[in-house]
């Protein structure tokens, strides 16, 4: 298992800091060292194929509308 902080998952998958740090919050699996949020790649894209549907992979696509695809599916979990 090769876990990297949200910077480097954010550089990988191409989703701001602050979106990931929104996906923590909704349950995205991570593990804390103190303040520090790691995340496994592998688990990261598991845990969004499972929540946002197979056919949203960050690297195939429009990467603008998958991300408006999930931020509605998240206002709308809240809502």
């Amino acid at each position: 298992m090769q876990l990297v902080n949200l910077r480097t998952l954010s550089k990988q998958s191409s989703i701001s800091v602050s979106k990931l740090r929104k996906f923590v919050k909704k349950g995205l699996p991570h593990y804390r060292l103190g303040r520090k949020i790691l995340v496994d790649p592998e688990e990261f894209e598991t845990w969004f194929k499972a929540r946002f549907g197979a056919n949203a992979n960050p690297e195939s696509g429009d990467l603008g509308q998958i991300i408006d695809v999930i931020l509605d599916k998240m206002d709308m979990e809240t809502h």
